[in-house]
């Protein structure tokens, strides 16, 4: 009988321990960083920034994320041709003894009107044989060398082109603009102005709609960041066209985009 009522015992203060531990892990709410989203009122898109209720460690902090975007932009101030000499011949040999001695004259005539040995650089060199049409028997052998050439002077474009191809360049592969390093740093900054300021407008308008008074910044960082160059395809030009090659150059931008989070009470 006493062994009866030891084991009753038992099972009562196993079941109460079972229902404290129960009632432990049910009421235990672990502290963690959250955030908790506001709707915004009638009138204020939501892409224009997001309002929250942030864990700071142990502190709340009212947060207003928002983005900015900038562009900047100006005329290029340097140009890149890509110019070169394809010769074909029946051995390789001759292939290569003729492309070296076109495509030398090709770069004294572009050096000699002040272009500097240092702008033009050798971007593909190959040699290939030629099939027959059946693709069976080699009939010959393809010599095909390019450069690129960096023109500081835009009004010198065109003269560059003519130059080359009356030269005996065959192979104009084409034109592109760009900014040189100066000025596209500049730009860039121009454009990091232009962004943080307009982050800074969309903020100050959540504010004031919402009633918010801004406190200070919380983190900013950078989106992205890209020059826009834009490509003119160029096809080879005859050198018996007498009339000069135009070449246009246009504008080109910076653009950047920041994301900027504010505090708030």
């Amino acid at each position: 009988m006493k062994m009866d009522s030891k084991k009753q015992y038992i099972s009562v203060i196993a079941i109460c321990f079972s229902i404290i531990i129960g009632a432990s892990i049910i009421a235990y709410k672990p502290q963690k960083s959250m955030a908790r989203e506001f709707r915004f009122p009638m009138g204020i898109p939501s892409s224009l920034g997001t309002v929250a209720a942030t864990w700071i460690g142990e502190d709340q902090v009212n947060t207003l994320s928002v983005s900015g975007s900038g562009s900047a932009s100006a005329r290029a101030n340097e140009a890149t041709l890509t110019v070169g000499v394809q010769t074909d011949d029946p051995y390789a040999s001759e292939a290569i003894a003729d492309n070296a001695e076109k495509m030398t004259t090709v770069i004294a005539a572009i050096e000699a009107l002040g272009i500097e040995e240092d702008d033009i650089e050798t971007i593909s060199y190959g040699v290939n044989p030629v099939y027959d049409s059946d693709w069976k028997q080699v009939i010959g052998y393809r010599v095909t060398n390019l450069v690129r050439v960096k023109i500081s002077d835009l009004s010198m474009a065109g003269d560059v082109i003519d130059t080359a191809s009356e030269a005996g360049a065959n192979r104009i592969e084409g034109i592109s603009f760009g900014l040189s390093d100066d000025l596209a740093e500049e730009l860039k900054f121009d454009a990091y102005r232009l962004a943080l300021n307009d982050a800074g407008a969309k903020a100050d308008v959540i504010a004031e709609v919402l009633e918010l008074e801004l406190t200070g910044v919380l983190y900013v960082s950078e989106s992205t960041y890209y020059p826009y160059r834009p490509y003119v395809g160029y096809e080879a030009v005859s050198s018996k066209v007498p009339a000069p090659t135009p070449i246009l150059e246009g504008s080109l931008s910076v653009t950047v985009t920041v994301q900027v989070i504010y505090s708030f009470q």
